[in-house]
Formats: structure tokens, C-alpha cells, sequence
């Protein structure tokens, strides 16, 4: 009988002990649940900003549909590089000049190239101190179908 007395308390002491582990990792779920759909809207903000820009390539106008695309992350254009690359050009990014298709001698085929990305962070406090912010990014690289005429682009 004494032994029945001292387990009573026991199955308390272990649920103390777990449920922080339990919670954990329930957060860390939601975590992960918001940097996937933060991901896959930045990643849709993308793809969007590419479809303009290979019919009209004002910067500000292709700019302006990632933000539009992704008003849930708070997106801003200073998140999202534009830029057109020749055909052959093997530079998949906005950071190089190398291989860039300017406006005047810009033809179909050129290469729409829009990068957007942003630093997610965390809302639970315990896994933003595990792991505070993860840079997030997302390009699309589209062919141009259509070029717009040099300094007629708002009819694009």
C-alpha cells in the first residue's frame, strides 16, 4: 500500500515535465505552417511580376504586381529586382550586369528575370530565439513575348 501512495503524484510530474517539450513543438508547427505560406506567396508574387514583364517591361509597373501579389507579407518594391538578360546570358540573377538586354536593343527572347525575397520572421517567441529570421526568396525567369515600343509604355 505505502508504494501506491507515493505514485500518485507521478503522472503530474511527468505531464509538467513534457508538456513544454508538447507545446514546443506544436509552435514550431505554426511556425513552419507560416514560412511555407510565406514562401509560396512570395514565390506567386514572383511568377505574377514575370507575366507582366514579358509583355511590358516598366520596371515600376512589373515592381508594383509582386507587391500587389503578396499584400499579405507586406512586400515592398524594394523587395523585388528586375532586370532583362539576353537569350544566351547565363546570369539567373539581378546582382551582375553581365549579359543585361537594355531597353533599346531589347528583342523577343530577351529574358524577364524577377527575384523577390524578404526576411521572414518567427512569431513565437521561443522558436524566434532558436532561430531568428530566414531570408526567403523566390525567382522567375520568363522569355519577353512582347516588346514594349521606347517611350511608349504605357500603351503596353
Amino acid at each position: 500500500m505505502s508504494r501506491r501512495r507515493r505514485s500518485h503524484g507521478q503522472a503530474l510530474v511527468e505531464f509538467a515535465i513534457v508538456l513544454p517539450i508538447i507545446v514546443a513543438v506544436v509552435l514550431g508547427l505554426f511556425d513552419l505552417g507560416r514560412a511555407v505560406y510565406s514562401y509560396n506567396t512570395l514565390a506567386q508574387a514572383s511568377r505574377q511580376a514575370a507575366r507582366v514583364a514579358i509583355v511590358n517591361q516598366v520596371t515600376a509597373d512589373v515592381k508594383s504586381q509582386a507587391v500587389d501579389s503578396a499584400v499579405t507579407l507586406g512586400l515592398a518594391t524594394s523587395n523585388v529586382d528586375v532586370c532583362f538578360k539576353t537569350a544566351d546570358s547565363s546570369s539567373t540573377d539581378c546582382s551582375s550586369s553581365s549579359g543585361n538586354c537594355p531597353q533599346s536593343t531589347r528583342y523577343i527572347g530577351c529574358l524577364a528575370v524577377v527575384r523577390t525575397h524578404l526576411s521572414y520572421t518567427p512569431m513565437t517567441p521561443v522558436i524566434a530565439l532558436i532561430v531568428s529570421s530566414i531570408n526567403l526568396s523566390s525567382t522567375s525567369i520568363e522569355p519577353i513575348e512582347y516588346v514594349c515600343p521606347e517611350g511608349t509604355a504605357s500603351t503596353c
